[in-house]
């Protein structure tokens, strides 16, 4: 569910969000994410540890009094805009790329309203669609992969680092600023079974792993050509053929889709339960649903120009938000419950 939930903006990368020199170093810049997770994610093992019934925002109410409040506010909001995010991305690669004049309203509040439904319905739900979706994203981009194959031509490599670190700080920056890993297990992790140090290892390795695969086929298939397209990831797609199938870009789009739904979803019940110790149930699907036709309305309002999202989405704006829900926040928490010295109440 964490890997579907990150991978869907991976794909929305291009040259005006991570550069023009060379994708290559931004293997390295995932890489280094990849480290500073485990970094940041300590602090919420060692609440869990303790509160293992509780959300970083349920742990802030209880030891913090009225801040904590403050910090489910951030929480939920953090999610808002993140949804927002992911959802206006999408209806530009669609709209860009795909069909100029499909009808965004309808693609939009279909999409939200299925992720709204998931919402309503729990967790559960949402982890079971995900494993259906998970199976079948590997299945189509591992296909696009193999159809890409004979198109890679190593001479469009070019060498690692020749301009510097600076793609890579700059890589770093906006996968920091668009990862909500930390934030999003913060909330969720009274609801994570099983061995979640292994778990959130996995996903943050497989995401790594599926980043650093399709920034070399960007580079090895497309070459410089790669730095004037405005959703390079779905020129792949269109490039690649299988099995006398060309243009593999309706699949892509499909698994996009599918994908975002599960973001979206995820983000939504993560505002439930940043929410739930204050509004009844029927109270919450209201606020979810107003919430959903906000993020709906905005979302179009922002594709109508270009403008407006690179204004509103900048990763300037996005980072300090990540990093305040997924690292200053969880560390802030932490350092309050460990030294007041108290024991867990019961």
């Amino acid at each position: 569910m964490l890997f579907l939930s990150r991978v869907i903006i991976s794909i929305t990368i291009n040259s005006q969000t991570l550069g023009e020199k060379n994708f290559l170093d931004n293997i390295f810049s995932s890489l280094l994410l990849f480290v500073g997770l485990f970094i940041f994610v300590l602090p919420l093992f060692s609440l869990n540890k303790r509160y293992p019934d509780l959300s970083l925002p349920a742990i802030a109410e209880e030891r913090m009094g009225g801040f904590g409040f403050g910090v489910s506010a951030v929480y939920g909001v953090y999610f808002f805009i993140m949804n927002t995010f992911s959802l206006s991305m999408f209806l530009a690669l669609l709209l860009n790329t795909l069909d100029p004049v499909a009808s965004k309203w309808s693609i939009a509040i279909i999409l939200t309203g299925i992720a709204l439904y998931g919402a309503v319905k729990g967790i559960e739900t949402i982890s079971r669609a995900s494993i259906c979706i998970f199976v079948l994203f590997i299945l189509g981009m591992g296909a696009i992969f193999i159809a890409l194959a004979p198109n890679v031509t190593l001479r469009y490599m070019e060498p690692l680092f020749y301009d510097g670190f600076d793609d890579v700080l700059r890589g770093f920056f906006v996968f920091t600023a668009r990862c909500t890993s930390l934030a999003e297990f913060a909330v969720l992790m009274p609801f994570v079974q099983g061995r979640k140090r292994l778990g959130f290892a996995v996903c943050s390795g497989g995401v790594t792993a599926f980043l650093s695969i399709l920034l070399f086929f960007i580079v090895s298939c497309l070459g410089e050509y790669a730095y004037l397209q405005i959703f390079p990831a779905y020129t792949l797609a269109v490039m690649s053929e299988i099995a006398g199938i060309q243009r593999l870009d309706a699949l892509f789009i499909g698994l996009c889709m599918m994908t975002l739904v599960i973001r979206i979803a995820c983000g939504l019940f993560a505002v439930s339960e940043c929410i739930s110790r204050i509004v009844k149930p029927r109270v919450r699907t209201a606020v979810l649903s107003a919430l959903s036709a906000v993020s709906v309305l905005f979302a179009l309002w922002v594709t109508e120009d270009a403008r407006r999202a690179g204004m509103l989405f900048k990763t300037e704006y996005l980072l300090p938000l990540t990093v305040l829900t997924g690292a200053v926040l969880p560390a802030a928490v932490w350092a309050v419950d460990h030294f007041k010295k108290e024991r867990k109440p019961r």
